[in-house]
């Protein structure tokens, strides 16, 4: 697992020892931020990685020049290794609390940019997306394929 691009580009990020966090791959993450090139300049941005895991996401915007990212995990450990192999300490707030607790006390400043990647077996999506959808940021949200789309309809319009 490695960075992308940017300042800390083909530095290598320490890996789960163990199957509790399942890392982006560097190719899904490259094809990720691709797309997302075309729709946000990462310089100066604001952004969230929630449920972080190892910070894969969130320390690849600020390497790639965002000005600051939260993550947010039950175990910040991993995420908390890899800013400190950085030296990114200065951009990275690292928060040991459940993402959805997380979003509903959150009152900093505003966020231009969300990732949230779930464990397959989360169950709480309703709660989640009930949180963000009056954030007004861009957000990729992740789901297991069991999360229909009827689902979204369902929280999104009613």
């Amino acid at each position: 697992m490695r960075i992308i691009s940017g300042t800390y580009k083909n530095r290598k990020l320490f890996s789960p020892a163990d199957n509790k966090v399942r890392p982006t791959s560097d190719r899904a993450k490259e094809t990720l931020f691709n797309i997302l090139n075309n729709h946000l300049d990462f310089e100066g941005i604001r952004c969230m990685d929630l449920f972080c895991g190892t910070g894969n996401l969130g320390i690849e915007c600020i390497s790639r020049g965002a000005e600051k990212c939260y993550f947010a995990d039950m175990d910040v450990s991993l995420v908390k290794k890899n800013i400190e192999k950085l030296g990114a300490e200065d951009k990275c707030i690292a928060i040991r609390t459940d993402s959805v607790s997380f979003l509903r006390n959150y009152s900093d400043e505003p966020v231009d940019l969300i990732f949230c990647d779930p464990p397959y077996n989360y169950i709480h999506y309703e709660e989640l997306i009930d949180c963000l959808k009056n954030l007004e940021t861009f957000t990729v949200l992740e789901h297991s394929e069991i999360l229909y789309l009827m689902m979204f309809i369902k929280i999104l319009y009613f």
